[in-house]
């Protein structure tokens, strides 16, 4: 019989990257009607155009544990993304901001349960995009930070989680 480790027994050391990519990526397919590339179209990953982090939408998590998860998107996703959830040809900056918000809160939502032990419960805030040249790393200051880079085969996104591993 084949155990699985869970997080609640993981080191912190050992890391959340692989499961935050899962969960991203299966509330992505869900909710955006997205899909991871396949293997074949990887080797093209590296021309798809990179999040340059002028959208990024941040959400603050607190209790069990105290963090926050960071998206940014490349454009090409960012409009993706609001069409799919909104069902619109073109969608403008606010429905953009919007779409972005909705799927942080539901990724960062699906994704602290990773940090909570004891039964103890995690209370995700309102997700907010970031302003123009925010430092996450300095808001963010003595957290351990995690990265995780989910293609789509419409972009891609970044997902940086700051967490306070003691808590832990």
């Amino acid at each position: 019989m084949e155990t699985e480790l869970t997080n609640k027994t993981q080191s912190p050391s050992a890391g959340y990257q692989d499961q935050i990519q899962e969960i991203a990526y299966n509330i992505f397919e869900l909710t955006c009607y997205m899909f991871p590339m396949e293997e074949w179209e990887l080797e093209d990953a590296g021309e798809l155009e990179r999040p340059d982090g002028n959208v990024r939408s941040i959400v603050r998590f607190d209790g069990a544990a105290e963090g926050a998860m960071v998206i940014s998107p490349s454009e090409d996703l960012l409009e993706a993304l609001a069409a799919n959830m909104l069902g619109v040809e073109e969608a403008n900056d606010e429905e953009k901001e919007g779409a972005l918000c909705e799927i942080a809160n539901i990724i960062c939502g699906n994704t602290v349960p990773l940090f909570a032990h004891d039964e103890q419960i995690c209370y995700i805030r309102p997700p907010r995009i970031a302003a123009q040249g925010e430092d996450t790393d300095e808001l963010f200051k003595g957290m351990t930070r995690e990265d995780v880079e989910v293609l789509l085969d419409e972009g891609i996104a970044e997902i940086s989680i700051y967490y306070n591993a003691e808590d832990l």
